[in-house]
């Protein structure tokens, strides 16, 4: 027996044909806009499974990015403190010499030790030093000041540091972190020590000549811990570096996985539009044969 096919039957094929031939339309015109061709997982979940990864990389790295311009800062903040924290110590030593001469009178040596305050107190400021309300050389703590103001009753030259002693870590990498502080009395306390010593012997009109070695030394601290300031702000910029890299690479990545091809999707536009266009003419010309075959 064979089936009859009917108009209505037809025309339902034909119908069938043109909403799937302009859904397409729609989705090519809409990667043509949009420049994706993966909008929602169901047009390729192995490809939308890769772009999830892809995108929770890029959050990481780009969290990571945070980290380490925050880490840069405050590196950058303890350079600037080390630098004017040697400059101190530079002139303290020159005081020193100069105190220590036989031209030197107790009058010119207490004139000197009230210069020496103002020293101590810049260092023992330096020492206070704060990025975003946070102390660099008190662990990045908040609240009370790691070291004691010189004018405080509480003052000890000896023991002026009240901050925390551990170090403040941040993470660079999955697998690595970098120390971004030094505890402040391993940077500051010999340097106020030193410097409270050669204060107090100017002030009693006394020859400072211990204090000039005593001081050479405590800036070579100095020195060695700005050095080591530079060596891991060098290391978080190579870091940076490296994420900037990742962060490019994974966006390349990306509009690999979801991009649409211009050129393909040009080309399957034009081929849906003369599809429709055949389509639609097939539809007038069924419909015009059957008129036909009715009016026999």
């Amino acid at each position: 027996m064979i089936a009859r096919v009917t108009q209505a039957t037809v025309s339902r094929q034909l119908l069938g044909s043109v909403r799937q031939i302009e859904r397409r339309l729609l989705e090519a015109q809409d990667a043509l806009s949009s420049g994706k061709r993966l909008r929602a997982a169901s047009d390729d979940p192995a490809g939308a499974a890769l772009v999830n990864g892809l995108r929770a990389q890029s959050r990481d790295l780009t969290a990571l990015t945070r980290t380490i311009n925050f880490g840069t800062a405050v590196l950058g903040a303890q350079d600037d403190a080390l630098e004017q924290a040697e400059s101190l110590l530079v002139r303290a030593r020159e005081i020193a010499a100069q105190q220590a001469g036989t031209l030197a009178t107790t009058a010119s040596r207490q004139q000197a030790a009230a210069e020496l305050e103002e020293i101590e107190r810049g260092l023992i400021a330096l020492g206070n030093t704060q990025v975003d309300g946070r102390y660099v050389f008190g662990g990045l703590a908040s609240g009370s000041t790691p070291f004691t103001a010189f004018d405080d009753p509480g003052f000890d030259p000896l023991s002026p540091y009240t901050g925390g002693s551990d170090p403040f870590v941040i993470r660079t990498s999955d697998a690595s972190t970098m120390r971004l502080t030094t505890p402040g009395n391993q940077v500051f306390g010999a340097s106020i020590a030193a410097l409270d010593e050669l204060r107090q012997t100017l002030a009693a009109g006394n020859a400072p000549t211990a204090s000039i070695d005593t001081v050479a030394t405590v800036a070579e601290g100095i020195r060695a811990e700005r050095a080591s300031v530079g060596g891991r702000a060098r290391q978080l910029a190579d870091r940076a570096s490296d994420i900037t890299a990742g962060i490019s690479r994974i966006t390349d990545r990306l509009g690999d996985v979801e991009g649409a091809d211009y050129a393909s999707v040009v080309t399957e536009l034009t081929l849906l539009q003369t599809a429709l266009q055949a389509t639609l003419a097939s539809g007038q010309t069924l419909q015009t044969s059957i008129l036909d075959y009715l009016r026999l």
